[in-house]
């Protein structure tokens, strides 16, 4: 039987028949059938398929364990090890050489009565015993210094013996002597001398070679005693050139020299020219003396007569305040004389 079309005369509108409806049906019954199968496939396959990735898993992790590095990094791992290799050798004979220089330095400074392992406690900066024996070495090193000091220029007054004393055994002092006789270079510190070397002069090299020179002084006290660290300050320390006027300072110079003669009960200073050349022309020089009635006291020139006598009077204080005396015994060896006379004691300034 063929389709029929059913044409109606008002209207002439043709309605085919719906004959698509069996091959959608056809088409969805085939799709089904093949999910189906799909589905039915991978169910029947699954444990297996498990199993296999499971495996496979298992020797991918074995496999990631046994790589080896790149060559390029399995060189880079080979130098790091030589390298640290080549460290602690150095290392080694670092200590070695630094053990070398320390038994160098003991044997320069004629300390091999100082027990080594003190010696070497004495090097090692910030540790308790350095810090312990830099304090003893401190206040030792005080009283020898300002013992000597006092007997030599009795009519120092106070604060120009205090600066005297520091300029001996201050940070820059110190530290300069412990560059001379090679301590720096022993020194057992966490700072590096050769970057700290231009630094100011209270870099933190420069405190811990000072330290360490103190700690030094403390160890030959606790080791052989008083005697033998005052031998070694006298020897190393005061052996150094200074010039005590450094320290004399004032800024009225003539208002303090009439004070101190008002207090020796001397006449009063008079300023007198001495000689004079240019005083037309524009760099005139005039030189002054300050007398005492007849006693010369001090000299000074300048370009002017002010400054000249601002000199003069300033050499008349020098040359008071820093009276040398020669030949004088120190208190310290006062036991080792039969005949001990104690110097003559200063006294302050006469302006406070």
């Amino acid at each position: 039987m063929g389709d029929t079309v059913v044409v109606k005369a008002d209207d002439m509108v043709i309605q085919p028949k719906n004959y698509m409806r069996g091959y959608v049906t056809t088409t969805v019954h085939y799709l089904t059938s093949v999910i189906f199968y799909i589905c039915l496939n991978f169910l029947k396959n699954y444990p297996l398929t498990l199993i296999a990735f499971c495996r496979s898993q298992i020797l991918s992790r074995q496999a990631i364990k046994s790589f080896k590095p790149a060559p390029r990094f399995y060189s880079l791992a080979v130098e790091r090890s030589q390298e640290t290799a080549t460290n602690d050798f150095s290392n080694v004979n670092n200590k070695r050489n630094n053990e070398a220089q320390i038994s160098a330095l003991r044997a320069r400074l004629n300390l091999q009565s100082v027990n080594m392992e003190t010696f070497k406690q004495a090097l090692a900066h910030r540790s308790d015993q350095n810090v312990s024996l830099a304090y003893i070495g401190q206040w030792v090193s005080t009283l020898c210094v300002s013992e000597y000091i006092h007997c030599k220029y009795p009519n120092l007054f106070p604060d120009a013996l205090e600066s005297t004393v520091t300029a001996y055994i201050g940070h820059q002092s110190l530290s300069n002597l412990a560059r001379e006789v090679g301590l720096d270079s022993t020194t057992i510190s966490s700072f590096d001398q050769q970057q700290d070397a231009n630094r100011g002069s209270n870099s933190k090299a420069k405190l811990a070679t000072s330290d360490c020179m103190r700690a030094l002084i403390g160890a030959i006290y606790k080791e052989n005693g008083f005697d033998a660290a005052k031998k070694f300050i006298h020897d190393f320390i005061l052996s150094r050139e200074f010039n005590v006027n450094d320290t004399i300072n004032f800024k009225e110079p003539k208002r303090h020299l009439s004070a101190l003669l008002r207090k020796l009960n001397k006449e009063p200073a008079i300023s007198r020219i001495l000689s004079e050349t240019g005083r037309a022309s524009s760099s005139p020089v005039f030189v002054v003396g300050v007398f005492s009635g007849s006693e010369k006291l001090g000299e000074g020139f300048g370009y002017n007569l002010k400054m000249a006598e601002f000199r003069a009077c300033h050499a008349a204080l020098n040359k008071h305040y820093g009276k040398e005396v020669v030949d004088f015994t120190l208190p310290s060896d006062a036991d080792k004389v039969t005949n001990y006379t104690a110097g003559p004691l200063g006294d302050t300034q006469a302006i406070p």
